[in-house]
């Protein structure tokens, strides 16, 4: 959209004023209208694991709920929690703006408010300024529809003042709860950890996978000449996956008071519970099941910090298995 002559930037900003007699435009009324819908997927940080795709499931149910239908998906890993300059962020805000210009009308679409900020500074200030003024989603009227709280933000021509209302406060609540919740669940990690339980996603042991890429990766590090790009190939992952993956061998040879024996005690405990994922299924995700997830809990403490924690037997692994629901998280 090109500037208008005669008209600077403070002007521009205060375009939503009395004299452009706005409009109410519902969520339902935006869902019907659009036909270019774009969906934005966000996760904070990079230990994440699999939760973009769950983002990504999510989004896709509610969408078919409302028949809408070629979406196109920006998603990002490790964003930052108030990070507003955001890659995919940007490259989505440009293709909706881009699909405007052609004549199409876009929504963005969010599992939940807080996938576009997590401060409720930054959702008016994105939504209005990104890139810029004139090349803003509000600017161009293509708004931001959160599907969880159906919520729809109002646009330059067309208001929504409930939305406009509720997208920071829903925000700022999450925020708020974030923080409490923190507070109260130290005391629980700590009780938790001194049994072997961690917190966060179980370590990857790709059980699906016909060889593992843990124990191929640890033979092609006794190969001359391989570079880190090669072994990454051969392995199916990425160099930044074969790096990190490299430094966590390294420090559990370092730090465990067996050296390489821990280690492979480390290697042989992978094996037997990825056995045990290939019978029984993940440890972790919507369609773990309980005994499988108390494996996952009872374990992520060695596998995470091995030289901290016993080495846990085949025994030990079936105990977890059979009598899950000792091992399950207490409630309050």
């Amino acid at each position: 959209m090109s500037r208008v002559k005669g008209r600077g930037l403070q002007n521009v900003i205060g375009e939503d004023s009395e004299d452009d007699a706005f409009n109410d435009r519902s969520f339902d009324e935006w869902v019907k209208l659009a036909d270019k819908p774009v969906a934005y997927l966000r996760v904070s940080t990079v230990k994440q694991e699999g939760t973009l795709d769950t983002q990504q499931g999510d989004v896709a149910k509610k969408a078919k709920s409302l028949r809408l239908k070629g979406i196109k998906y920006f998603a990002e890993q490790g964003s930052g929690k108030n990070n507003p300059d955001r890659p995919e962020l940007t490259k989505m805000i440009e293709f909706a703006v881009e699909q405007k210009r052609k004549g199409k009308q876009p929504i963005v679409l969010l599992r939940d408010i807080q996938r576009f900020a997590r401060d409720p500074w930054d959702v008016g200030h994105i939504y209005k300024y990104k890139p810029t003024v004139e090349d803003s989603l509000w600017t161009n009227d293509i708004p931001l529809l959160a599907l969880n709280e159906r919520l729809v933000t109002g646009t330059k021509n067309f208001s929504q003042e409930s939305g406009d209302l509720l997208a920071p406060l829903f925000i700022s609540i999450g925020g708020q709860e974030v923080t409490k919740g923190a507070k109260q669940s130290k005391a629980g990690v700590r009780a938790a950890a001194e049994e072997g339980v961690l917190s966060g996603t179980p370590i990857n042991l790709y059980f699906k996978e016909p060889l593992n890429p843990l124990r191929e990766l640890v033979r092609l590090l006794t190969v001359d000449g391989l570079t880190q790009q090669r072994i990454a190939d051969i392995v199916g992952r990425s160099k930044s996956w074969v790096r990190d993956t490299k430094f966590k061998f390294s420090e559990i040879r370092e730090k465990h008071s067996e050296g390489e024996k821990g280690f492979q005690d480390w290697l042989d405990v992978g094996d037997m519970v990825r056995e045990m994922e290939k019978k029984h299924g993940a440890r972790s995700g919507r369609l773990a099941r309980r005994r499988m997830i108390a494996v996952g809990r009872k374990t992520s403490g060695y596998f995470a910090r091995p030289w901290q924690y016993p080495t846990p037997t085949q025994d030990d692994l079936d105990e977890y298995f059979l009598n899950y629901t000792l091992y399950q998280p207490k409630r309050k």
